[in-house]
């Protein structure tokens, strides 16, 4: 059942719901939708479209405005939003900052009106990080198959032939932490002393990726299988660390002795608390719940569950844990109440619409911003149709929330513009189901 049918079985229900009150009705979206999303944070450059993800200032330097993690974002949400003139403006952008490997240069900054890779010589920013072109592959092969044409699919297995020869560990067949592990040491690639080619982002274990890559990337299918089983494995091993929550840690790192990766100790890269669940593998539960939905393989379901009981129990979704389930911060974010919010959805949980709720909340205390709703926005489009199955309808109000207000006419019993609260005709025509009779 597609979304538009979704949405007018929910009106239907609604208005039986409350006929009998004769109460005024109308629906209010809680999640972004990604004409929502583009207005906020796209923006148009002579080399494409980009999303900017420094808008307020907050990343370094001042002036930086995009990351290959943001075109990654674009590119994805475009093909799955089948907006196909952006997914071409997002193209270009990426394109236009190809690195000597083949990969995004994963910093940009605007300087004397001008968009280029950041020049600064501590910034390192032609090299790249493996997530943003994961994506961009991905989202190429989807282009390629949803749109029939050839070049995007070619232009896809390239990029992945990219990730293949610099952004995974040969030896563990792990994700690196990007181009520059291989090209900035000097060292044999797989050598113990090659230290950052054996830390790895939990973020980075995209496992829909690897599994499209293995059938679209038939010169290294075979590569990309045992990229896809061996991050399962790793994932299988942390759920034995931590059973009782199957939290990830930002960044784990091989251990030579035991043959296997760790949550890291202290600071690796970015911060001290490097080995805890924090920014970077906060995105985990939407990326593993997705591959769940897509894959129903079963090797990845223990993990879920165990994450899917700890999140359950929280009262506040935190910025934030010790792998142990300890809060790091008494605040929340979308960027950690997203992936959640996914993860219940995929698992059936009914505390989904209470997190959509609070993310929606969020986004009302001006506390939305480009890193959670992109999450926000990409887990919306890639779970949608889970609220029917067998022509029942499973709980369509964790995306959306009936209201009361005085702009409903019983007696129409359409959706005309005035009656979805919140939500502009151009929007209702994105999503297919403005004017739509119920």
């Amino acid at each position: 059942m597609s979304i538009i049918d979704s949405m007018h079985a929910v009106v239907r229900l609604a208005i039986q719901a409350q006929a009998t009150q004769n109460a005024p009705i109308a629906i209010k979206l809680l999640m972004i939708t990604y004409t929502e999303w583009r207005e906020k944070y796209a923006a148009p450059d002579e080399n494409g479209l980009y999303i900017n993800y420094n808008a307020q200032g907050l990343s370094q330097p001042k002036d930086a405005i995009t990351v290959s993690e943001a075109s990654g974002y674009g590119l994805l949400a475009s093909v799955l939003s089948d907006q196909r003139d952006d997914f071409d403006q997002f193209l270009l952008f990426y394109n236009h900052f190809e690195n000597n490997q083949g990969l995004m240069c994963w910093q940009q900054v605007k300087r004397d009106g001008k968009i280029l890779t950041n020049p600064d010589e501590d910034a390192n920013a032609t090299s790249s990080a493996p997530d943003g072109d994961l994506d961009a592959a991905y989202a190429l092969l989807l282009a390629g198959r949803k749109w029939q044409h050839k070049p995007y699919t070619e232009r896809g297995v390239k990029v992945c032939a990219a990730l293949w020869k610099w952004c995974i560990n040969k030896d563990t067949f792990i994700t690196n932490l990007g181009d520059w592990c291989l090209t900035h040491t000097g060292l044999q690639a797989n050598a113990p002393s090659n230290k950052y080619n054996f830390v790895s982002r939990a973020s980075d274990y995209m496992l829909t990726h690897f599994k499209l890559f293995s059938e679209e990337d038939t010169e290294r299918a075979k590569e990309w299988k045992q990229v896809l089983d061996s991050t399962i494995a790793v994932l299988q091993h942390q759920l034995r660390l931590h059973p009782q929550t199957g939290l990830l840690a930002d960044f784990l790192v091989y251990d030579h002795s035991e043959r296997c990766y760790k949550p890291c100790e202290g600071r690796v890269l970015e911060k001290d608390n490097d080995g805890e669940y924090n920014w970077n593998s906060c995105r985990a539960p939407w990326r593993l719940a997705v591959y769940y939905l897509q894959s129903r393989d079963e090797r990845i379901l223990p993990l879920l569950q165990a994450q899917l009981g700890f999140f359950e129990g929280q009262k506040l979704i935190s910025a934030g844990y010790k792998l142990d389930g300890t809060a790091l911060a008494d605040y929340s974010n979308i960027a950690f109440q997203a992936p959640v919010w996914c993860l219940f959805k995929v698992m059936g949980s009914s505390k989904a619409s209470a997190v959509a709720k609070d993310m929606d909340d969020m986004r009302a205390w001006g506390h939305g911003t480009y890193y959670g709703e992109s999450v926000e926005v990409l887990a919306a489009l890639q779970v949608r149709g889970l609220d029917w199955r067998g022509g029942q309808l499973l709980g369509l109000g964790s995306c959306v929330e009936v209201v009361d207000t005085a702009c409903w006419s019983q007696s129409q019993l359409s959706l005309e513009p005035r009656c979805v609260a919140g939500v502009s005709r151009q929007e209702q025509e994105d999503q297919g189901w403005a004017g739509m009779e119920v």
